[in-house]
């Protein structure tokens, strides 16, 4: 049996059962960037090939083209649905099923029929999220609004997919408001090295929060890339860095431990958001979706300070908010009362329920401030937590933070770098250190021959070396969860644990080739023509003095050790900087061994 042409048989039609029978689905995570959460999974049509087709489209445009894409379509989904309620925990999470939106052109199609096989199945209506692909022609907006209202009006959540590909115009998603927009795989591959990419992706997270929907970074393969699309507000992240499809159900579905490794990483790097938010956040009581909209007035009633109710799921996911303006607008329009007291309807609560944007309770202040700004979110944010309600942050309380975020920051940053200082270093270093990782390197980095460099061209001139280092040490290392601090001076610390140890020296190699390079321009043109310059050194004697340089200590901790202090880590360093100072090469690393000897001197690479 082949399905391999166009043309529709007897046979063809008799057949698409077995066809079904044939193939399989496989399942991807989508998982939070923030906790290595997992949201959901996207149900990939699998051996297609057993079937006689050449593709998946091959086998969609065929039942298209004999007239059984709808049949055939609910097929898979039933398949689909029944495979995805085996998973552990299936009830909480969400399914993802690539959706062919001419479904609903076909003449055999009806609505409700998934509804039935969720039901069946024991799972909710908004268990599933209908993937939209704009590979086919989605830019008629009213098509699109069509499909939605369809889809919305039967419980269902929507995401398109594969956005930057194809057709889709903006306005057709702008007045469509999908849940979800899956950016293309197109603009995640290599985002770390691509500003135009970084880009294009900041502006679609800025456009998908302004209408309250969430973004899936498709595709991410690479660690690079998942730290990237986290940095730039990305809410979701699916690839083969997480996890290939696979047709075996995993046993486990609460986390992906690559994911939630690196999240971990990066709240010790950004609890003290954490911690603000947390204080200021409203704890306002959540409304389930099946409330009786006459309860609504009784909870505005009783809570008068509230202005806005969010309102949840089953699984206390948030759905919206329902203004109290626009509820009591509707209770004093005539007959507004009688229309809210009719038994006809009386249990639904769409007809006041508004989209708000939604965020993670660990997306930093600034991603909070800059959704603000985009979405002109009068009624605040919804904060969650694994996907689940937490509470509300208003204008008020979100100015509150940023302002208090501010504060605790001025006080332990450096005045000149603005990067973390001395106590902030010290603060994240213990949390660091207390924890046994597989890899953990701390570098130190120290100017060399910047006290003739300050005295032949002023000090304005070496705070400009100082900011030029900064600039470079962000460029080059904000792409792997480094922290970096500004001990003060001519003295930078770093940390990182998410990387091997051989990445880590590239790194740093990098930052002193950079900076030597760059550093030439701060020179006048016959200093840099004769490659040094006549100053005295800090002994006060007159010598000549190499192009200022940086010179790098890597000290490489033991991962199962978790009682050294950061104190012991700069003695440790001290001690190699020397080493390094004297290398050609202005580098040295070493395992640390003790708090008074950081290494033996033989096993200090240079």
């Amino acid at each position: 049996m082949t399905f391999n042409t166009a043309a529709a048989t007897p046979v063809m039609l008799r057949n698409w059962q077995q066809v079904v029978d044939k193939v399989d689905f496989a399942f991807q995570p989508i998982v939070s960037p923030h906790t290595g959460h997992v949201f959901g999974y996207e149900a990939l049509l699998r051996r297609w090939e057993s079937a006689g087709f050449t593709s998946i489209q091959a086998l969609f445009d065929t039942a298209w083209e004999t007239g059984n894409l709808h049949s055939v379509d609910m097929m898979l989904r039933e398949k689909a649905i029944n495979k995805f309620a085996r998973l552990p925990g299936a009830k909480r999470l969400k399914l993802f099923y690539n959706f062919d939106n001419r479904v609903i052109k076909t003449e055999d199609y009806q609505p409700g029929q998934t509804a039935k096989l969720l039901s069946d199945a024991g799972l909710e209506r908004d268990t599933i999220f209908l993937e939209i692909s704009e590979r086919h022609d989605i830019s008629n907006a009213q098509y699109l609004k069509d499909i939605l209202v369809r889809y919305r009006s039967q419980g269902f959540k929507i995401a398109i997919d594969d956005y930057g590909s194809g057709f889709a115009q903006l306005r057709a998603i702008y007045e469509c408001e999908p849940d979800i927009i899956k950016i293309d795989r197109f603009f995640i591959d290599g985002i770390d090295r691509d500003r135009r990419k970084e880009l294009f992706v900041t502006q679609i997270n800025a456009f998908a929060h302004m209408i309250a929907a969430q973004v899936v970074a498709e595709g991410v393969e690479t660690r690079e890339e998942f730290l990237c699309c986290r940095r730039l507000g990305c809410d979701l992240v699916q690839g083969f860095f997480l996890a290939h499809p696979s047709t075996e159900l995993p046993e486990q579905t609460d986390t992906i431990k690559i994911a939630a490794d690196l999240a971990a990483d990066n709240r010790r790097q950004t609890q003290r958001d954490d911690d603000v938010v947390r204080s200021y956040l409203l704890d306002t009581p959540a409304l389930t979706s099946d409330i009786n909209p006459v309860d609504i007035l009784t909870y505005f009633q009783h809570n008068p300070d509230i202005s806005l109710v969010p309102v949840v799921n089953q699984n206390g996911e948030p759905l919206g908010v329902v203004r109290d303006s626009e509820f009591k607008s509707f209770i004093y329009t005539p007959f507004g009362r009688e229309l809210l007291q009719n038994p006809a309807n009386r249990t639904n609560i769409k007809r006041f329920l508004r989209r708000c944007p939604i965020a993670d309770i660990r997306t930093s202040l600034s991603e909070l401030l800059e959704t603000f700004v985009n979405t002109n979110a009068i009624d605040g944010v919804i904060l969650t937590e694994n996907g689940r309600y937490l509470g509300v942050l208003d204008q008020s309380a979100l100015l509150h933070a940023v302002n208090e975020r501010n504060t605790l920051n001025a006080r332990d940053e450096n005045p000149l770098t603005r990067l973390p200082g001395n106590s902030a270093i010290y603060r994240y270093a213990a949390n660091a250190l207390s924890n046994t990782r597989k890899r953990r390197f701390a570098v130190y980095f120290d100017f060399d021959n910047f006290k003739p460099f300050n005295d032949r061209y002023g000090f304005r001139q070496g705070d400009r070396a100082i900011l030029l280092f900064k600039d470079i040490l962000g460029k080059v290392l904000s792409q792997n969860d480094w922290f970096i601090g500004h001990i003060g001076g001519d003295d930078f610390f770093a940390y990182v644990q998410s990387i091997d140890f051989e990445e880590a020296v590239a790194a740093v190699k990098r930052v002193q080739s950079m900076f030597d390079e760059q550093i030439k321009s701060f020179y006048d043109a016959e200093t840099r023509e004769a490659g040094y310059l006549t100053g005295k050194g800090r002994d006060g004697v007159e010598a000549r003095f190499d192009l200022m340089s940086v010179s790098a200590a890597i000290v490489r901790i033991p991962p199962e050790r978790c009682d050294i202090t950061l104190d012991h880590v700069s003695i440790a360093a001290a001690k190699l900087k020397t080493t390094a100072k004297n290398s050609p090469t202005r580098f040295a690393s070493a395992y640390y061994e003790s708090p008074d000897v950081p290494d033996n001197p033989s096993q200090a690479s240079t």
